[in-house]
């Protein structure tokens, strides 16, 4: 019988023939002997070309002869006969055939069961021909029908519309989805059936397809040598196992592997042939490289013939690598142009620099990215060979077409993990895309609004798109029970994220990864059913279609504002700098002596310790040389400064850089400095403002008045907490009252949210939390970690401040800044926050809370309370000197949007002036009333 199949390696078809069967079609006939017929050729164990030719017919028949309420039979004859051709790879007449079913389903017989069938199968069809965006489609609809599926009879094949969509997520670059989706197919799967063990081989495949993918080789070897494939999937396993020996540079053992496969006429051994050209490429073998290349490229044409596929397009990227470690440059970039002429569904090119003009029109958006990825390079070869402006120009064409498309696929991913894994990936691409743009603009300035977008495609790009959906939603007309299950999946996730490296036995762990990877796979489905409703696919392609320029940011500040966006390449950090009336871009050159003077400073600033004295000062004067001085000609006439960081530079307080090691001028006592992801995130507008008052604030300090179960909790007392949230709120919460439950239920109410409490940051899901009242003896609890802040709804919240210890600090991830606590409000929605970056001391916390609260109830714009806060703290002579230094104070940083109050940002500064206007009054009076007679 036919069954599921591996939609990743491709299944040659039978060969063609044509039956030239004698049927009587002028008389009204029984269609049930017919039908009976058909279906017992299809379902033979073994059919033949001619039984499947004749199957066909005798479908075709039954639904000429079919009574008109028989509809059921009519739509399953189509659906069998579009499958025998599918198997034949007549595609067209396959998809035909599949339409008609749908269409007569659709008008007539309304079975769900046989239109998920009908979508189902045609998906595949379009998958096997290379349709890919319309191969998801109809995999798409096949989903919804079953995730909404309430009938008696069981669904078939749910196993295969796993494994399809798998395959449509492999080919999009998300992996770890993919993964997700080939082991769900898993779970459907009958382990009763004769075809389990071929259903498991193919899934567990595909799985160490992802996980090579995802660069675990050594994982997905294990995997393979694992399985017991039959004869016919030996092959594949076999050349797997020989890819991961490849990557692993086990050349000799790939090779042996290669060299014993049977040659056969397949995509498979297409794919095996550019292996095998890699490594003679590897090994200088050039002549032997060439002619595996040209016999996987005649191979590939002999099967596709006119069809567009993307092993042909790697076949001629592979050629191109090769032309250039030969030193035929131009030979190189022929073969990179055809590559992309075989990837893309129209483009041809003439000229060596052209380019195709819609990216969403390929066979496979990552291979159309890393062919112009390579195109790119090439160009920028011939400029540094040549000199030739042009190259640069067409190279800086070409990287950012790249970029584009990488967004492009950024964009269809459904969880930020796979595009996080993206970022880290390719960081290449924008290391090289921004050196070629920098060199680009030192030729022609206006090359710097492509500087501006490469920076914006990596820089915070994921939590802008999250921002952006999330918004397209609201906007969108969606039915409120869509967003209730986005939103229940989205804590679910959550809790058995948190909760999985707390499991005590291997069982527990392996059940809530099962029960992880379900949930992941509802909630990629859920995500699906956004795309239904044409003003969420609307705002959602004006949103990526934005593109931010120097002219329109620096419309959007004042004169007393500078931007600085820095990127951190390995010899050079490029600064992007931009004030009201200038935008330059420099390049710093960086060395092993940056490195370690960056170091230096960390160690120092990132500890305080009673009666260690502060050593930071000469690092510090170091980072400002570095950093600063290089771009003082643009930022020092502005006071405020938005510091855009990248890399370790995430890390640093710059408001405790010095310009002289001799001398504590501190930049916090001249500049208000505050922190972004990204230009777009900045500068976007909310509606959600109004005045700060402390009716306004929710501040909780479960740690600031001592009981037995604070004392059972094993954390430290936070005791002037109470002060900093008695300044902060009107009735702030604390002990007993400051719970988590209490928290979670009446945050959306507060447009400021104030915690004073413990926190950590660190590498897993079990170390990155925000503590709360402990209510029983389980700790974890009662703490909210942070893959539960992510899917809370703080779109209308301004501020959240956690004055507890390294909310801001966590790991790097490429182009996203640091994954933490801080960072996961700025995703929930709220505009701004002001974090730690490393432990702090409960004296000066609580100091400088109470000074903060002060002037933002003066309506002080948030970024310059909190440099206030500071500056009076190095000010006042009541303080120690020992808490000046600022490993105690520099920790607090604010990060969000340019004014938390906008409408209102200079109100404060309109107060500070009534008193010296009054002075003046009054001292004119005096002077009037000198000159006035007197009487007497």
């Amino acid at each position: 019988m036919r069954k599921g199949f591996s939609i990743i390696v491709l299944i040659s078809a039978a060969c063609l023939l044509t039956l030239k069967a004698q049927t009587p079609m002028d008389k009204k006939i029984d269609y049930r002997p017919l039908y009976a017929e058909a279906n017992r050729l299809y379902d033979l164990d073994d059919p033949s070309s001619e039984t499947d030719s004749i199957a066909v017919e005798l479908f075709l028949l039954a639904i000429k002869h079919c009574n008109a309420p028989n509809y059921d039979v009519v739509v399953n004859s189509y659906i069998k006969a579009g499958n025998i051709r599918q198997g034949q790879q007549r595609f067209q007449e396959a998809n035909t055939l599949y339409h008609l079913a749908i269409s007569i389903n659709n008008s007539h017989s309304k079975n769900d069961k046989l239109l998920y069938e009908s979508f189902l199968y045609l998906g595949s069809s379009c998958y096997f021909n290379n349709v890919i965006d319309s191969a998801q489609i109809y995999f798409e609809k096949a989903s919804v029908i079953e995730m909404n599926y309430k009938g008696t009879d069981k669904l078939p094949e749910r196993d295969r519309l796993y494994n399809s969509i798998g395959a449509i997520f492999f080919e999009s670059a998300n992996y770890l989805q993919a993964k997700n989706y080939f082991q769900k197919a898993l779970d459907f799967s009958d382990k009763k059936s004769e075809e389990y063990n071929e259903m498991y081989t193919g899934a567990q495949s595909n799985i160490a397809n992802c996980l090579m993918k995802l660069h675990q080789f050594d994982s997905a070897k294990i995997l393979l040598k694992s399985l017991k494939p039959d004869l016919q999937q030996q092959k594949i396993i076999s050349q797997n196992i020989a890819h991961c020996y490849f990557e692993l540079k086990e050349y000799d053992s790939a090779l042996a592997i290669y060299q014993s496969l049977p040659v056969n006429n397949n995509y498979a051994s297409i794919v095996a042939l550019t292996d095998m050209g890699r490594i003679f490429m590897k090994r200088k073998q050039w002549q032997q490289a060439e002619a595996v290349f040209d016999s996987a490229i005649n191979r590939n044409r002999n099967i596709s013939v006119n069809i567009k596929n993307k092993e042909e397009a790697l076949a001629y990227l592979y050629r191109s690598e090769l032309a250039m470690q030969q030193g035929l440059p131009d030979e190189a970039l022929t073969w990179v142009n055809d590559a992309l002429q075989e990837v893309h569904l129209k483009f041809k090119w003439t000229k060596t620099d052209d380019l195709p003009e819609n990216i969403a029109e390929t066979v496979s958006p990552i291979t159309l990215f890393t062919i112009l990825h390579q195109k790119a390079r090439l160009l920028y070869k011939r400029f540094e060979t040549l000199h030739q402006e042009n190259s640069l120009f067409s190279s800086l064409s070409t990287y950012l077409k790249a970029i584009e498309t990488a967004n492009f696929i950024k964009l269809n991913f459904d969880n930020d993990e796979a595009k996080l894994f993206f970022n880290e990936t390719y960081r290449s691409i924008y290391a090289e895309a921004v050196a070629v743009a920098y060199e680009a603009f030192q030729l022609k300035e206006s090359s710097i609004d492509d500087f501006v977008f490469i920076l914006e495609n990596y820089k915070g790009n994921i939590l802008y798109q999250n921002l952006q959906s999330v918004l397209s939603k609201t906007n969108g007309q969606i039915p409120d029970s869509v967003h209730q299950r986005e939103k229940e999946l989205k804590q679910l996730l959550a809790f058995y994220t948190s909760r999985i490296n707390q499991s005590s036995g291997e069982n527990d762990a392996a059940q809530l990864q099962n029960r992880l990877i379900s949930l992941q796979v509802e909630l990629s489905r859920l995500q699906n059913t956004y795309d239904q409703y044409a003003n969420f696919q609307l705002d959602r392609k004006l949103s990526s279609a934005n593109r931010l320029t120097v002219d329109s940011i620096q419309k959007a500040i004042n004169s007393s504002t500078t931007l600085i966006n820095y990127y951190t390449g390995e010899k050079f950090i490029y600064c992007l700098t931009i004030s009201k009336q200038d935008a330059q871009i420099t390049r710093i050159a960086i060395d092993s002596s940056f490195n370690t003077k960056v170091k230096d400073f960390l160690t120092e600033v990132y500890q305080h310790e009673e009666g260690k004295r502060y050593e930071g000062m000469a690092a510090s004067a170091k980072m400002y040389e570095y950093l600063i001085k290089p771009i003082e000609f643009v930022s020092e006439e502005a006071n405020h400064w938005v510091i855009i960081p990248d890399g370790i530079l995430y890390y640093l307080p710059f408001d405790a850089f010095v310009k002289n090691n001799k001398e504590k001028d501190y930049l916090v006592l001249t500049k208000n400095i505050s922190y972004h992801y990204s230009f777009a995130l900045l500068l976007e507008k909310s509606s959600k403002r109004s005045f700060y008052s402390k009716e306004k604030v929710m501040a909780y300090a479960p740690f600031a008045r001592a009981d037995s179960n604070l004392l059972n909790s094993n954390l430290p007392l936070l005791p002037l907490s109470e002060k900093e949230v008695m300044t902060a709120g009107k009735r702030p919460e604390m002990g007993i009252n400051a719970t988590k439950a209490k928290f979670l239920s009446n945050a959306k109410n507060f447009p400021v949210i104030h915690l004073a409490t413990h926190a950590s940051t660190g590498t897993d899901s079990t170390s990155n939390w925000i503590q709360f009242y402990p209510s029983d003896r389980v700790l974890i609890n009662s703490r909210l970690f942070v893959e539960e802040i992510y899917p809370i709804d703080f779109h209308q919240t301004e501020l959240v401040i956690l004055s507890a210890c390294e909310t801001g600090g966590g790991i790097s991830a490429s182009g996203e800044g640091l994954l933490s606590l801080s960072r996961a409000f700025l995703y929930a929605g709220t505009d701004g926050i002001i974090s730690t970056l490393w432990k702090t001391e409960d004296k000066v916390t609580a100091y400088l809370m109470q000074r903060l609260h002060h002037y933002l109830n003066d309506q002080v714009p948030v970024s310059k309370a909190l440099q206030l806060a500071k500056r009076d703290l190095l000010q006042d002579q009541t303080i120690g000197s020992q808490f000046k230094s600022p490993n105690y104070w520099a920790n607090f940083i604010y990060v969000g949007k340019l004014d938390i109050l906008p409408n209102n940002q200079y109100l404060w500064l309109k107060w500070a002036f009534i008193p010296a206007i009054l002075t003046g009054l009054f001292i004119l009076y005096k002077k009037y009333k000198k000159k006035i007679p007197s009487n007497n």
